[in-house]
């Protein structure tokens, strides 16, 4: 399930991202956005334990709480 405000702690809270980390194509703590590394490309990203199809454009950052993602070009930002 994706965090909530609650779930962060003041200094995540006031930071917009403490930590990145290149998806591996397996289950991952949810993040609090993804960003696009590589080329644009229609990437799934599993949200709230469901795949869905985004269209991620090179060098963009997308508020999206994901889990998962199908290209290891994605990085998610915690």
């Amino acid at each position: 399930m994706a965090k909530g405000i609650q779930d962060y702690s003041a200094q995540e809270s006031v930071a917009p991202y403490v930590k990145a980390v290149v998806a591996t194509g397996n289950d991952q703590d949810a993040c609090r956005a993804v960003h696009m590394n590589g080329t644009s490309a229609s990437v799934t990203l599993t949200v709230d334990g469901s795949d869905i199809a985004f269209w991620l454009i090179k060098g963009n950052e997308y508020p999206i709480s994901a889990t998962k993602s199908s290209s290891t070009s994605v990085v998610f930002l915690y």
